[in-house]
């Protein structure tokens, strides 16, 4: 195994592994990162399982499920909120969530703009997108989203070190709050390409194309779309490359509070040691 020494100190740790196996990794240890928004990743793979299962659909609203009554958020469908074009006019990333004290009732107070010609509306990155999704799997399984990452995302890739956030219900933050070790994110990357975590179907369907930002990049659900892959992601720099060509998976946690270059840190120094 090649070990890696980062060019910048903000990156804290990086794992390439490819085959399942680490070929190249900075001095790792058994640290637990935060992933911030790497966790709406897992709220995709959770509902991916219940669509398989029919208990949910990506048309079935936020009111069909949590009852939200006469909410403009009542009409909004899990595509909308997984492909982040659910109109939410107010940027919901509940910074101050810590001041929130019902995360629910601010989402329900929160008004909706829907293109007057029927269109879709544009991408805004929006952490509510992500909460109400987890709240609508917890309610439709009548089972915590963290029962449901832990049995069905960690157990069956031997992940057994994490840590969640949760709101002031006890509800896991479904947008972020998530640590993991950065060998552990490598695993789960892998587990998402290979299949054991995530269908065919339903990874071909996070991972198509379905709006982009204000840059252009394509974003499926609660996923960053690459012409050759894919990629989750936090902010502050925390990044897992999945490179179904190269049977790879890149991961990187960073604590990039300035300019964020992990992108560039991985196509410039790592990508190329899947070549070697």
């Amino acid at each position: 195994m090649k070990m890696l020494i980062p060019e910048n100190p903000e990156i804290l740790s990086a794992v390439v592994m490819k085959n399942g196996e680490i070929i190249a990794a900075t001095e790792q240890t058994d640290k637990l990162y935060p992933q911030y928004s790497i966790m709406k990743s897992l709220v995709a793979l959770v509902i991916g399982r219940l669509c398989a299962e029919g208990q949910l659909t990506p048309r079935t609203t936020v009111g069909q499920v949590l009852h939200t009554g006469s909410a403009a958020i009542s009409n909004i469908s899990l595509d909308a909120l997984m492909s982040m074009t659910s109109g939410i006019e107010q940027k919901l990333l509940f910074a101050d969530r810590d001041d929130c004290p019902d995360y629910l009732k601010a989402c329900c107070e929160a008004s909706v703009e829907i293109p007057e010609n029927g269109e879709k509306p544009g991408f805004c990155y929006n952490n509510a997108c992500a909460y109400l999704a987890g709240r609508m799997a917890e309610t439709q399984e009548d089972t915590s989203l963290e029962t449901q990452i832990m049995d069905y995302i960690f157990k069956p890739l031997g992940i057994t070190e994490y840590a969640f956030e949760y709101d002031p219900q006890g509800h896991v933050f479904g947008a972020s709050g998530l640590q993991l070790s950065t060998a552990d994110l490598a695993k789960l990357g892998y587990g998402i390409m290979t299949g054991k975590i995530c269908s065919s179907p339903w990874l071909r369907a996070c991972t198509r194309p379905r709006s982009a930002d204000s840059k252009g990049m394509p974003y499926g659900y609660f996923f960053w779309v690459l012409s050759n892959g894919f990629y989750m992601s936090g902010k502050w720099g925390q990044r897992c490359f999945v490179l179904p060509d190269y049977q790879a998976v890149i991961a990187v946690n960073s604590n990039m509070q300035g300019k964020d270059t992990v992108n560039s840190y991985i196509i410039r120094q790592l990508l190329p040691l899947l070549a070697e």
